[in-house]
């Protein structure tokens, strides 16, 4: 195998496959707020699972956009973010007047470790 650093191929081996993606979440014990039937997580989870500012996730973003949308991550707007913010206000401590907020999916969540 590749390193999976540089050969954007070899990442998405991975996370094209759903059977490893589901037993790295079963071996990582990392759940996130499910919602709308799949697991999510804020920058600041993500900045944190991998001790890292939130200051290196907001690069990745800028450097790898596509790469990550494509792998789950998305901004969450409008109606869906009024009902996540109902859900899990209490987890995400984003100001109420927030209009819009990045969220990632496990395979995107893995995606930035890789």
């Amino acid at each position: 195998m590749n390193d999976l650093t540089v050969s954007n191929i070899e990442r998405q081996n991975v996370l094209n496959n759903q059977y490893a993606i589901a037993r790295i979440q079963d071996n990582l014990g990392v759940t996130g707020m499910f919602f709308d039937d799949e697991y999510l997580f804020t920058k600041k989870m993500v900045a944190d699972f991998y001790d890292v500012d939130i200051s290196t996730i907001d690069r990745y973003l800028l450097q790898y956009p596509d790469e990550l949308k494509q792998n789950g991550y998305f901004l969450c707007k409008g109606k869906r973010l009024k009902e996540f913010k109902l859900q899990f206000a209490h987890v995400i401590n984003e100001a109420s007047k927030t209009t819009q907020l990045g969220l990632f999916n496990f395979r995107a969540f893995l995606n930035i470790g890789m």
